[in-house]
């Protein structure tokens, strides 16, 4: 598995906000560019 910078400071973000909602929030992203980026990472 490969992850960039973006995944792995969006998934550090999730994992101390607790919520997906709040480490996109956090990471300045939308919730649905978010999601995809975590469920992305299972498939790489």
């Amino acid at each position: 598995m490969r992850f960039d910078i973006t995944d792995l400071r969006l998934f550090l973000h999730v994992v101390e906000a607790e919520s997906i909602t709040y480490g996109a929030e956090r990471a300045g992203m939308a919730l649905a560019s978010a999601s995809a980026r975590i469920r992305g990472t299972s498939d790489r």
